[in-house]
């Protein structure tokens, strides 16, 4: 079973984000046999239509304007990532998309780390036997940061979808079902780092991540560490 790689995006990072998702195809060496890739825009953001043909070359893709009409953060945050996990159990329970064993959700400001880093995050997943992989926050509270891996098990995906299916808007989504996630299974994962508002990467910063074994890094609020990794592994 593959890993379903869901991008969520706005206006206001979509220039990221389809940056993002160009350097993610281009790392892969041959179409893709481990993951999908889906795009989900707000409700009032379009598709990047080259960048969907682009990531089409490696993945098998999937796009989506999301139904949620929540915004600004963390409204709009919460919104999107409800948004996206419906639309994973509604066209599995329509039989319009293939079963995944996770659903990573992931923002604008994420970059993969190493080439080989679907593959690396694939077999933690296997190992951990959890429903929440990624990088636990001890702020403001014990939780794992959203971009993550989450389970793609019906059970799990109709429990967010059909009897949760939103948040209040006065937290962010992942803080506010801490509790639960935890009680269902959640574990931290050495491979995922979560740096809050983190304006720049330099490139020492970048070796350092490296040699932690860092595979995917949220909190890049510009393009820095997408050129960085693009140098290092595409020339």
């Amino acid at each position: 079973m593959k890993i379903l790689l869901a991008l969520q995006f706005w206006e206001g990072d979509k220039s990221q984000a389809m940056k993002l998702a160009r350097l993610i195809a281009d790392l892969e060496p041959r179409h893709s046999e481990a993951a999908d890739f889906l795009f989900v825009s707000r409700f009032d953001c379009t598709h990047d239509e080259e960048t969907v043909k682009h990531v089409s070359k490696k993945f098998n893709v999937h796009t989506y304007v999301n139904r949620q009409r929540g915004q600004l953060w963390p409204h709009g945050c919460n919104s999107l990532w409800f948004g996206t996990m419906d639309w994973v159990f509604s066209y599995g329970e329509a039989e319009r998309i293939p079963p995944y064993k996770a659903v990573l959700t992931f923002e604008a400001d994420c970059a993969p780390l190493m080439p080989n880093w679907i593959s690396e995050i694939s077999r933690a997943w296997d190992a951990a036997k959890v429903k929440v992989l990624g990088a636990y926050q001890p702020a403001p509270g014990p939780h794992i940061n959203g971009n993550a891996l989450f389970s793609g098990d019906k059970t799990f995906l109709k429990w967010i979808s059909r009897e949760v299916g939103g948040c209040t808007p006065h937290g962010g989504w992942d803080y506010v079902m801490a509790s639960e996630f935890r009680r269902r299974g959640w574990s931290d994962c050495k491979l995922f780092r979560s740096w809050w508002n983190t304006v720049s990467v330099s490139e020492e910063t970048f070796q350092q991540l490296g040699r932690e074994g860092v595979a995917f890094f949220h909190g890049c609020k510009d393009n820095s560490l997408l050129e960085i990794v693009r140098r290092r592994f595409l020339g």
